[in-house]
């Protein structure tokens, strides 16, 4: 009678280790899933054309950057190319402060070289965005 206990102990330890073992994402996830509490300060709205980044960002190293989203907010040209949205990252904020009023021209931020195919914006109450390379030149805004 000891043998069938055992089995079902060690299948209920079984089921228990599988049922944890997917809490934590995997190692591939997108980078976002295992990151800190907000670390950035929100900025301000910009005066003028906006902040942009330099023209060869480093890798890992948040830049101040401004989208204009008068024509939305698919591309963006940062690092001198064209980025374009791939993925949106609900809860992942890391911008902390005051989001800026809504229905404004600017979202402004900080966008971040990952790697040198993957680039992510940051806003105050925004979720992470990120952007890859595009295949050319964005279409024309309506």
């Amino acid at each position: 009678m000891r043998r069938p206990r055992r089995a079902a102990a060690l299948f209920l330890l079984t089921l228990t280790g599988l049922a944890l073992s997917g809490c934590s994402p995997p190692e591939s996830e997108p980078r976002l899933a295992g990151r800190a509490a907000p670390t950035l300060p929100a900025r301000g709205l910009p005066t003028g054309t906006g902040e942009t980044g330099p023209a060869r960002p480093e890798q890992q190293k948040p830049y101040p950057y401004d989208i204009y989203t008068h024509c939305g907010i698919k591309w963006v040209s940062f690092g001198g190319r064209w980025w374009v949205l791939d993925t949106v990252f609900p809860g992942a904020e890391q911008v902390q402060g005051k989001p800026a009023p809504p229905h404004q021209q600017w979202i402004a931020g900080y966008m971040t070289l990952i790697g040198p195919d993957t680039a992510t914006f940051d806003a105050a109450g925004m979720p992470s965005l990120q952007f890859i390379p595009a295949q050319g030149d964005p279409p024309g805004c309506a």
